[in-house]
C-alpha cells in the first residue's frame, strides 16, 4: 500500500511513570531501596523512622533521594 503525500505518524512506545530508588534515613544514615508508587508505609530497619508515606498514587517520600534506580 502506497501512502504518498501523507507523513507517517511515529509511534511512542510509553514508559512506566514508577521507578525505585535509593532513600537515605535522615536520622541514622541507613540506605534503603524502595518503589516510588509504595502502597504500604517504610520505615528504616535500624532505626525504625518513616521514609515513605502512601498517598494513594505516587508516595511521598519523607527520607532523602540519593538515586534513581531503572
Amino acid at each position: 500500500m502506497a501512502t504518498f503525500g501523507v507523513p507517517r505518524r511515529k509511534i511512542l512506545v510509553p514508559e512506566p511513570r514508577s521507578r525505585f530508588l535509593l532513600v537515605r534515613c535522615p536520622n541514622c544514615g541507613n540506605r534503603m531501596v524502595v518503589f516510588s508508587h509504595a502502597t504500604f508505609p517504610v520505615r528504616c530497619l535500624f532505626c525504625n523512622t518513616p521514609l515513605v508515606k502512601p498517598t494513594g498514587g505516587k508516595a511521598k517520600i519523607l527520607g532523602i533521594i540519593e538515586k534513581v534506580l531503572g
